[in-house]
């Protein structure tokens, strides 16, 4: 039918309208086997057979392509390799050029998803985005060069100029912002926020990173959070740490498990572990250590006291061996002030001061402020260096309690050969106590030796004889000298002639006689060997017929 009318058009010589009708009869037998096929350029869906819907604009665009479908290709060789890949999005000359069978995936800019082969789900935008990716899939890459060497890493997305640049198969990072995340090669569940934000990590997972140049040169560390300009900046292989504020934890390198909470809170050495610093510009100098607040703060406290776990369930090798009187006498209490700058000084030994590029427009107006601040801090400084503290030096209570051979907890000594000593007054509570109790102790034994001599009195109305009366009367202690003693002392006595047993009796201030000097009749002198005895008070005391007559203090070690 179609022969005969064609013959019926030439009879007329109606030769223009003639072509024009073979030419849809062509394109409409063409539609029996494509449909919604849109193909501009040379070799455009050149080799497409079953392949619908599917649309090519530019030279060799979809050239391979066979039957896959819902394909999209602008840009001179974009989706070039494309056989059976359907819903493929390609915009850019050589855009998703390898792709195959991939499905799903979206390239904007020129070379985007270039050697994207099975990948799908991906999206890269930007010139380069995604480039190598060959099998990884739902990876999302927005800007020049994201993602740019990542090939079977998955689940990915990058925003920024490279940022994830040199991943290849890490999965599951998110790095928005310039050159964030842009070494990581295998590195996973990283999330990255801010310019140069982890910037160097390789192969370090599970770090959040959110500032510019937040954990910048951090390689192998994992599980960190850094949020703040500069947090974590010099940390290469420390792990779970946490640094918020800017320049928080700024000096950790191989630290871990350490924390840092405000403006310049860190650490003085990069090595520490399980150190906390809380406060601007607040200083941890060792492990296992905590520290609130700077050198500026006057005042720390709260609505009650700090509580100290002491339960008796937890507690072992219990002992009666803390030091009382004889410790607490050889403490020297003090008032000083501190030097603040000397302090400070110490804090940043060997550290370059981190300073702010210099700034223009805004961020001079931001600066204006932080000059201010700073000024405010230097006053706070002064102040704090012109408060009158009361207390002890540390390395004087560390001294003392060796020499009584005392553990004494509350002297926190320094880790390291130049660390600060600290002093934990709290622990001075029981030496106090046990100081307390042996002063009861000696009143209660001179109360007896009072009610004694009561008695004895009372009793030698009835019973003793006039001369017993003055025989008692008479005997008589001298004063010690020196007093206090710590060699030799000396001691001058009277004992009545007819005195046939007495004594001079030294006890310690628990009541322990710890010597029993024979004493002849008449006027006499003992020598007392200090130097035998510990440091602490004691007592001497004339003893007639087992009696305790008559007694002075004796202090040793002063």
């Amino acid at each position: 039918m179609q022969v005969a009318f064609v013959k019926k058009l030439l009879s007329k010589n109606h030769l223009y309208f003639t072509l024009a009708v073979l030419l849809f009869i062509i394109c409409a037998n063409a539609g029996v086997a494509q449909t919604g096929i849109t193909r501009y350029g040379t070799s455009a869906l050149a080799n497409n057979t079953t392949g619908d819907y599917n649309t090519a604009i530019g030279y060799f665009s979809m050239y391979r392509n066979t039957s896959g479908f819902n394909n999209t290709a602008t840009g001179v060789y974009s989706l070039y390799n494309n056989t059976t890949g359907n819903h493929n999005s390609a915009f850019g000359k050589y855009s998703l050029f390898s792709t195959t069978t991939g499905i799903h995936n979206t390239g904007y800019g020129a070379f985007s998803l270039y050697a994207n082969t099975t990948g799908s789900s991906n999206t890269a935008v930007g010139f380069d985005a995604v480039y190598n990716n060959s099998t990884g899939w739902y990876n999302s890459g927005f800007g020049m060069y994201a993602l740019n060497k990542n090939t079977t890493g998955y689940y990915n997305s990058a925003s920024g100029y490279a940022a994830l640049y040199t991943n290849t198969t890490g999965r599951y990072n998110t790095a928005h912002g310039y050159n964030t995340l842009y070494f990581n090669t295998t590195g996973y569940y990283n999330t990255a926020k801010g310019a140069f934000a982890l910037y160097h990590n390789t192969t370090g997972y599970g770090n959040t990173a959110g500032g510019y140049a937040a954990l910048y040169n951090n390689t192998t560390g994992s599980y960190n959070k850094a949020d703040g300009y500069y947090a974590l900046y010099l940390n290469t292989s420390g792990s779970y740490n946490t640094g918020i504020g800017r320049y928080a934890l700024y000096y950790n390198t191989t630290g871990s498990f350490n924390t840092a909470l405000g403006y310049y809170a860190s650490v003085t050495t990069g090595t520490l572990t399980n150190a906390t610093a809380i406060g601007y510009n607040a200083r941890v100098d060792a492990s296992n250590k905590v520290r609130v607040g700077n050198t500026s703060v006057t005042s720390i406290g709260g609505q009650v006291g700090w509580s100290t776990f002491s339960d008796g369930r937890f507690k072992k090798d219990i002992k009666n061996d803390v030091q009382g009187l004889a410790f607490i006498n050889s403490l020297r209490p003090i008032t000083y002030t501190i030097n603040v700058k000397g302090l400070n000084d110490y804090y940043n030994k060997g550290k370059q001061p981190v300073t702010d590029a210099a700034a223009t427009g805004d961020d001079a107006l931001a600066n204006t402020s932080t000059d201010a601040a700073d000024a405010e801090a230097a006053r706070a400084a002064d102040a704090a260096g012109r408060i009158v503290h009361t207390g002890f030096v540390a390395q004087e209570v560390e001294a003392a309690a060796q020499k009584l051979k005392y553990d004494f907890d509350g002297v926190d000594k320094p880790q390291t050969k130049d660390g600060l000593y600290g002093l934990r007054y709290e622990n001075f509570v029981a030496p106090l106590v046990q100081a307390v109790q042996e002063l009861s102790k000696q009143n209660e034994d001179l109360q007896k030796q009072i009610n004694d001599l009561k008695a004895i009195i009372t009793s030698s109305s009835q019973t003793a004889t006039t001369s017993s009366l003055a025989k008692l009367s008479s005997v008589s202690l001298g004063e010690i000298v020196p007093n206090p003693s710590r060699g030799n002392a000396i001691v001058h006595y009277n004992i009545p002639l007819n005195v046939q047993n007495a004594q001079l009796a030294i006890t310690d201030n628990r009541g322990t006689t710890l010597k029993l000097i024979k004493l002849n009749a008449g006027a006499g002198v003992v020598n007392i060997d200090a130097s035998t005895l510990s440091n602490g008070t004691y007592t001497c005391a004339i003893m007639v017929d087992g009696k305790f007559i008559q007694s002075k203090k004796m202090v040793v070690g002063h």
